[in-house]
């Protein structure tokens, strides 16, 4: 029996066909999940309003974390103003580069962390305002687990000096903020599957016995998320996250309270942002250490459905692909040559005549029988009275009546 992929049982399916089906066959979508938390902080001046005050010292903090699958790296830590970029798997974009990279074909967990400028010490030399900027990027395909984070803050002893006839000091922040987070979890994931992601930015101001005398926490709620000060503007909320899960996958998820979208450039500008001020009650004389944290970060778990579905993008050409398969020419039933061409194979001895026409027409097969021996040789061959009259060989008519005779 013929091979059915042969060239001549079955019409070839055009190269452009077998290519449209397995690119749709191929196309099965790939679980997928994705965080990214960016915070910028520019413009930030720190004033004494009333009272004097000294500063004592100063360090600084700027840290960057990545992990994928317990894969980890931690880069920078303290007295450093620029971590370097912490990566994991594929990530692309270079050092100081806080703009998305967004949603690819492969794992990847990424932070940065950058203090731009220092109002306290100057830094660059001269500079009178603090620009801080923290990303948190992560994304996943097929099951695993990353996190990331970008960490700045610092650590200011100081003084508050006594002055006569003031009960104290206070202190005044005022500053912008351009806060972004976006959150993607598929509609393929399974139980045991979350995305976060996360920012936090706090001045906190502790007494020299321990007591945090003042604390901060902007939350979008003007007078609210305060202690020992008042809040004068209050843009929108530095401390917040978002979270899905299967309940509430599928859909991306988005912060941008400011308006300014996406970050663009490297992320670092200072044209866009939403306003920020409080100011403390008075301190009294003594030793004081105000502490600035701002944190970025980003987690993800995920745990592919056993059955992962098409993209939609490709049902459209695996439709295609089978509408020209089905109206592809066909021959059922006939062989390829041979002078049975057309003839139609029978159910029950389909099998039998496909072998006959695969071997070609047998040879007429020499009569061996006695009355032909009798009547030439053995060898004789079965011809026609026309054709035998030509060769000089006695036809089956003359044979017949010799044997008579």
């Amino acid at each position: 029996m013929r091979n059915f992929f042969s060239s001549g049982s079955v019409p070839r399916v055009p190269a452009i066909l077998l290519a449209m089906l397995l690119l749709a066959a191929s196309g099965g979508a790939s679980a997928a999940a994705y965080g990214y938390s960016y915070t910028n902080i520019f413009g930030l001046v720190i004033s004494t309003p009333t009272g004097t005050t000294s500063v004592i010292s100063n360090i600084d903090l700027s840290r960057t974390t990545a992990t994928v699958n317990g894969s980890s790296v931690i880069r920078g830590g303290a007295n450093q103003i620029d971590a370097p970029q912490a990566t994991r798997g594929a990530v692309s974009k270079g050092e100081n580069d806080f703009t998305q990279q967004g949603m690819g074909q492969a794992s990847y967990a990424r932070g940065e962390a950058q203090i731009v400028s220092s109002q306290i010490p100057p830094f660059p030399p001269g500079s009178t305002s603090t620009h801080t900027v923290n990303a948190a990027e992560t994304f996943l395909t097929g099951g695993g687990s990353a996190d990331a984070s970008g960490r700045n803050g610092s650590a200011t002893a100081m003084a508050v000096n006594f002055v006569v006839g003031q009960p104290g000091a206070t202190l005044a922040f005022d500053f912008q903020a351009q806060p972004y987070m976006q959150l993607y979890l598929d509609a393929l994931a399974a139980t045991g599957s979350a995305a976060t992601t996360n920012m936090a930015l706090t001045f906190t101001i502790i007494d020299e016995n321990g007591a945090i005398v003042f604390n901060w926490a902007p939350d979008g709620s003007l007078g609210s998320g305060i202690l020992g000060g008042t809040e004068l503007a209050d843009a929108a909320s530095l401390n917040t996250g978002y979270a899905q899960t299967p309940l509430t996958s599928g859909s991306v998820f988005t912060y941008d309270p400011s308006g300014c979208g996406a970050p663009t450039g490297t992320g670092i500008g200072t044209t866009c942002g939403g306003q920020y001020g409080a100011v403390t009650d008075a301190l009294a004389a003594g030793s004081y250490t105000l502490v600035l944290n701002m944190l970025n970060s980003s987690e993800l778990a995920y745990v592919p459905a056993a059955t992962p579905m098409p993209l939609p993008g490709t049902l459209p050409l695996l439709a295609a692909g089978l509408g020209v398969l089905a109206l592809a020419p066909r021959r059922r039933g006939a062989p390829p040559h041979g002078p049975l061409a057309g003839a139609t194979i029978s159910s029950r001895s389909g099998r039998r005549k496909e072998r006959a026409w695969a071997a070609g027409p047998a040879p007429m097969r020499p009569r061996n029988t006695a009355r032909s021996n009798a009547a030439g040789p053995s060898t004789a061959w079965h011809c026609t009275a026309s054709s035998c009259a030509s060769s000089g060989m006695p036809s089956v008519r003359e044979k017949v009546r010799r044997s008579r005779t």
